[in-house]
């Protein structure tokens, strides 16, 4: 099951925030390949955390599952994406589907093991103990991390995450012709909301112009996949857009990626 959550702040700084249910733990990568080839985001996906995989790598000698044909192939993919990682460069390295699928089927096929042996456990860095002192947070590492309590990504604790990725939403001129008729009568209809709401834009151009050149900027969006303490899978993400004026529009991308991906979609408003 998809979950799209909206969060709502200040009119000039919004994130959106989705979640992915995931049914079928063994087939989790399978999914996830699924759903980033769906066709709605651009097809370069890049890690944002390398500690899951070097640990996830340990895990896997560990357990000797080097000799079995998912571990070895899942070993195969570890050694290459780690060694992508320059610690002199601030470019995050690709990594493929593919690479995805397997890693994550791995992970899906040996989730009570790894969840027993705190794989993913990752406490909360300095910086967020600060911001949770002045934001009165409370969170215990080990505990399920419920994403939508936290105003920003950066705030977001990284316990049980397997994959962070970042990623990007098509633009609206790559859809289908039917699918752009729809993205601009989204567009159209939030810019007729906001002229009521809020007169005209700044500058003089409508809103509804101001929303449709915005259709055609691709969308910086984070997806991260957990694994929980009882041994379950979540995929949360978020994204950032000044007013959250296009919501609706990503909400349609979200829901015809999890169409394609056979996934089934329920919204609803996080405040």
């Amino acid at each position: 099951m998809l979950k799209a959550h909206w969060s709502g702040y200040e009119i000039d700084s919004s994130e959106a925030a989705y979640e992915v249910k995931v049914k079928q733990p063994e087939e989790l990568g399978t999914l996830l390949r699924e759903f980033l080839t769906s066709g709605y985001f651009v097809r370069s996906y890049y890690l944002l955390f390398k500690k899951p995989l070097e640990r996830l790598r340990q895990f896997v000698v560990e357990q000797g599952h080097e000799e079995d044909k998912l571990g070895a192939k899942a070993l195969e993919y570890l050694d290459k994406q780690i060694a992508k990682f320059d610690p002199e460069s601030y470019r995050a390295p690709r990594v493929g589907v593919r690479a995805i699928q397997v890693l994550l089927n791995y992970v899906g096929e040996h989730r009570q093991a790894l969840s027993e042996a705190g794989t993913f456990h990752f406490e909360l860095h300095e910086e967020q103990k600060a911001m949770y002192a002045d934001y009165d947070y409370e969170f215990t590492p080990g505990e399920k991390v419920d994403e939508t309590v936290f105003y920003s990504e950066d705030e977001i604790p990284m316990d049980g995450v397997i994959l962070f990725l970042g990623c990007n939403f098509e633009k609206a001129s790559k859809l289908s012709s039917q699918e752009q008729k729809q993205a601009l009568r989204i567009a159209r209809g939030a810019g007729k909301q906001m002229e009521e709401f809020g007169g005209s834009s700044f500058g003089g151009e409508s809103w509804g112009d101001m929303l449709r050149e915005d259709l055609e900027r691709s969308m910086n969006v984070s997806l991260r996949v957990r694994l929980n303490p009882d041994a379950t899978f979540s995929v949360t993400g978020r994204w950032m857009e000044d007013g959250q004026f296009l919501c609706d529009y990503y909400t349609f991308l979200l829901e015809q990626a999890a169409k394609k991906a056979g996934a089934k979609v329920d919204l609803h408003m996080v405040y």
